[in-house]
């Protein structure tokens, strides 16, 4: 048997990873000339660094995530918060404090856990998503925070590639599934197409439009929610990573990380139209306020991520597909399938898992 995981994001990688170490053959193809989807890392040529596409933030209750990076023996390249603490600063006024377990300050600051989690405004997110959310934070060690070393990608996503090795192909695009009856029959990467055997698997670990494309009738999330990020070269050298989540401004989180300090706003729609420039001007500003910084703005690079998540809202919950499809050999995978949590880190390796699951049992 052999499983082909079409996708090399985090989902993707999670189920081939996972079945890889159970020995099963495994082939994954990517479109992109890189791995890890929107949870890489890359060389910003104006920062003259490698930066994250965005600020990704597990915690211990992110028992999937944390289990997969123990697979890739990555553990290592995060850093866990012990006791669990979240400094935070309200930006007008300068007044700091820290939330930690049982969460004193926590309705203060619930708006942007919340925000950070969903992707979505609070006032209009699923209920039942809020909830998965915050029911899993019940212990100091569930709440502790994890932060990669380096960047996402060196902890979740590199060692996923060397660990596949040749089994990954990138700049590989799907473009047809052939299917006769309720099986697919075969994969069309422009004019190849490669023949299923009939105990051969497919986990299709795409973004949502693009399922619904290569699987006719697939019902789909169909809105989705922005992140913007900015990153800033500083000259100082942060010791450890520093987290700080922020009120009363534009940013919401602030990440200092070697001399990048990084801020991440989500449900960022608002900001899609505003100009790079005029943005770095506001974020710099709250990044000098946040960690004490002086100085004119340094070296900036703006990242906007127009579609970062689906909309966790109940309408978009409603259109989330299970893992099984009408199609017996092929499951799908990817953080806006329904994981029964918000699209995160968490949700998309749990997706991959419940894929894997699927490719392994009998029809």
């Amino acid at each position: 048997m052999t499983v082909h995981v079409v996708g090399a994001g985090v989902a993707g990688l999670a189920a081939a990873v996972a079945l890889s170490d159970a020995g099963i053959e495994v082939r994954v193809h990517e479109a992109a000339p890189m791995a890890g989807g929107r949870c890489r890392s890359y060389h910003d040529p104006v920062l003259d660094r490698r930066i994250d596409t965005g600020t990704h933030l597990l915690v211990g209750a992110n028992l999937s995530a944390l289990a997969y990076l123990r697979r890739l023996g990555a553990l290592d390249r995060m850093i866990e918060g012990v006791p669990a603490a979240y400094p935070f600063v309200e930006l007008a006024s300068g007044r700091r404090w820290t939330v930690r377990p049982p969460f004193s300050g926590m309705i203060s600051a619930f708006r942007l856990v919340a925000l950070a989690a969903l992707n979505t405004e609070p006032e209009e997110a699923s209920w039942r998503l809020i909830a998965a959310v915050f029911g899993r934070l019940t212990s100091e060690r569930a709440c502790r925070p994890w932060i990669a070393r380096a960047g996402v990608g060196e902890a979740l996503i590199d060692p996923a590639v060397v660990r596949l090795g040749e089994r990954l192909c990138l700049g590989r695009r799907l473009t047809r599934i052939d299917a006769a009856g309720d099986r697919a029959r075969a994969l069309v990467f422009g004019d190849e197409a490669v023949e299923l055997a009939a105990d051969d698997r497919v986990i299709l670990a795409v973004t949502p439009g693009a399922a619904a494309e290569l699987l006719p009738g697939l019902v789909v999330p169909t809105a989705f929610r922005a992140i913007v990020n900015a990153h800033f070269r500083v000259d100082s050298v942060a010791p450890v990573p520093t987290l700080v989540g922020m009120t009363g401004g534009v940013g919401q989180w602030a990440l200092w990380r070697g001399d990048v300090v990084s801020v991440t706003v989500s449900a960022a729609d608002a900001l899609l139209a505003e100009p790079a420039e005029a943005l770095a001007g506001r974020f710099w500003r709250e990044m000098a306020a946040a960690f004490g910084l002086s100085g004119a703005m340094p070296p900036f690079r703006i990242v906007k991520e127009r579609r970062a998540t689906i909309a966790a809202t109940s309408a978009m919950e409603r259109l989330r597909p299970a893992a099984r499809t009408r199609l017996r050999n092929l499951a799908l995978a990817g953080d806006w399938t329904r994981t029964g949590l918000p699209g995160t880190l968490e949700g998309a390796i749990r997706s991959g898992e419940a894929a894997m699951r699927l490719a392994l049992a009998r029809d």
